[in-house]
């Protein structure tokens, strides 16, 4: 017997040992006993299997050189000496299948040409597949084959119905948390409106919401053609289309364009899963509405384990839920109020957003935000797309005020009032066309609820003077609104209204002798500066960038159509 037969002998009588110490293991029937009750037969001799190996060799690699063969059936024996005995259990965690079990078993092979590392792998696996063959075959592996059948499929039941409870508890969660979601976001809070003696007017919001339009504008110089200067485009759709875009949008829209409203018909219309064809997608999300104005104090922003709780939400949510829907893109985070959040604080918000995208980058954002709080491109470079709501048209303005006088119909009960509403509407209809001061008011969602109030309240008779008419909507935006929001000192300034429109009106009268519908922020500030001497009340609450930036964000009445320039909104 030459070299290479004797090295293929001695594999096979070392693969045949590795049989025989696990078959003569004592482990008769299913091995479910220590010590065996009848002799257990000798596995098959080595003869057969350096037969097969042999002819292998020889048929397929007659042109590897013999010290290479050598090596690589000294190699393959090494690798089974070291294996140890290979019973049934090993066996069955790899499932039977002989190439599994081989790279298992396989072991560095460098010091060997590329044929001779083929050679190997081969010859390991032929040794592997008459190994599964010798124990399989052996009288004692079907009753074990039987136990450990059993085994699997009860572990897989049980794993089943394991997993099957946690998805329904899950799944029953689900629809509990969407109940809640929709019935907090039902109805349309109007801040800062009295109706009937009642402290806030709520209706149903169904009937009060309206589709808006958005601008989106990409500007390639530091003013806007808005302003007379060319270089920007400029295209109007509607909110929905402008949703079904985009997964990551930021909304930005000046006091009372209805940012927060659509916060809510979003929440609502995800919860009920009841969005048209066009957000048709947003019907598989889960929606959390994180309004920031809950999240300035020191213990910071909420983590995705926090989401319900510092929203206010009453429900504990399975372990994991928040995250799951989060990772598999079925979250709808709504952001709102990114002006709310004090200066200080907005870099920290900015990195808590930017952390919630990386982290699950699939699910889908919604921010909002008045404009002169953040950059024009923030965001942009984490691929949000920033829209810009419209004043309203003609026609949403005859919308909005069939919406709200609808609404109210809803709450009627006496069929004398529902037709004074009838009268209410046609009127108010006829005074937005016909008077222009009220028309330019109407454009603002917020002031033609106002306008809608006071017609209801004063019975159609609305103020005939423009002053009156303001001296409302003042009330309203620079005390009312945030006040019944609790929102206080938010750019680290708390103005009073007599205070604020003293100012504003410095600022309007400046403007207006100097024939400027805008002006530079620089200039604003410089100016407010000089007038704060006079007010040492309001000097030592803040500088005059604070207090020009409390009026900008805050009360409504002032807007930064472009980065640095500053005009009225009417």
């Amino acid at each position: 017997m030459h070299g290479l037969e004797a090295v293929v002998v001695r594999l096979a009588s070392t693969v045949a040992q590795t049989v025989a110490k696990s078959v003569l293991t004592p482990k008769p029937g299913a091995g479910l006993v220590a010590n065996p009750v009848r002799p257990l037969p000798k596995p098959a001799g080595p003869e057969k299997l350096a037969r097969v190996l042999g002819e292998r060799i020889a048929s397929a690699y007659t042109l590897v050189p013999e010290h290479e063969r050598l090596a690589a059936v000294a190699a393959v024996q090494d690798t089974f000496a070291a294996a140890g005995p290979v019973d049934a259990d090993r066996l069955f965690a790899v499932d039977l299948d002989p190439g599994r079990l081989a790279h298992e078993l396989q072991r560095p092979v460098a010091d060997l040409a590329e044929r001779g590392r083929e050679l190997y792998g081969e010859l390991l696996r032929l040794c592997c597949a008459h190994l599964v063959e010798q124990l399989t075959a052996h009288p004692t592996f079907a009753a074990r084959a039987a136990v450990e059948h059993t085994r699997r499929t009860g572990a897989l039941l049980r794993e089943r119905t394991v997993t099957g409870a946690g998805e329904q508890t899950a799944l029953g969660f689900e629809g509990q948390y969407a109940d809640f979601v929709a019935g907090t976001h039902s109805r349309l809070e109007l801040f800062g409106v009295t109706l009937g003696g009642r402290r806030r007017a709520e209706w149903p919001l169904d009937t009060a919401y309206i589709s808006l339009a958005v601008d989106d504008e990409r500007a390639h110089g530091p003013h806007h053609e808005a302003l007379g200067v060319p270089g920007a485009t400029r295209t109007s759709v509607k909110v929905e289309q402008a949703l079904a875009g985009c997964t990551r949008l930021v909304l930005r829209g000046p006091a009372g364009s209805g940012k927060s409203t659509l916060v809510q018909w979003l929440a609502l219309n995800a919860a009920r899963q009841s969005f048209g064809l066009e957000l048709a997608s947003l019907n598989r999300c889960v929606p959390f509405v994180l309004r920031l104005r809950s999240f300035n104090t020191p213990e910071g922003l909420p983590m995705p384990e926090d989401f319900l709780s510092a929203s206010g939400v009453p429900l504990r949510a399975p372990a994991g839920w928040v995250e799951d829907l989060l990772a598999s893109g079925r979250a709808l985070v709504l952001v709102d109020g990114v002006d709310e959040v004090p200066p200080r604080l907005r870099n920290r918000t900015e990195q808590w957003l930017k952390a919630l995208i990386t982290a699950f980058p699939r699910a889908r954002y919604i921010v909002t935000t008045r404009p002169s709080a953040v950059p024009e491109d923030w965001l942009a470079a984490h691929g949000f797309t920033a829209h810009t709501l419209l004043p309203m048209g003609r026609e949403d303005i005859r919308a909005f005020i069939r919406h709200w006088h609808d609404s109210v119909r809803r709450e009627c009960a006496a069929d004398a009032e529902r037709e004074s509403l009838e009268r209410y509407e046609a009127s108010l209809n006829q005074a937005v066309t016909m008077r222009r001061d009220l028309g330019q008011l109407a454009t603002n969602p917020l002031m033609c609820a106002l306008l809608c109030a006071l017609n209801h309240d004063r019975r159609m008779h609305l103020p005939r003077a423009r002053k009156e008419l303001y001296d409302a909507a003042l009330d309203m935006l620079l005390v009312r609104r945030d006040t019944e929001r609790d929102i206080t000192s938010v750019e680290g300034v708390a103005l009073s209204r007599d205070e604020q429109t003293v100012l504003l009106q410095r600022l309007a009268y400046w403007m207006i002798r100097n024939g400027q519908a805008e002006t530079a922020r620089e200039e604003a500030v410089t100016m407010l500066d000089e007038w704060l001497a006079t007010m040492p009340q309001v000097r030592e609450q803040g500088d005059a960038s604070q207090v020009f930036s409390h009026l900008l964000i805050r009360s409504g009445l002032l807007r930064e159509p472009v980065p640095g320039y500053v005009d009225f909104v009417h």
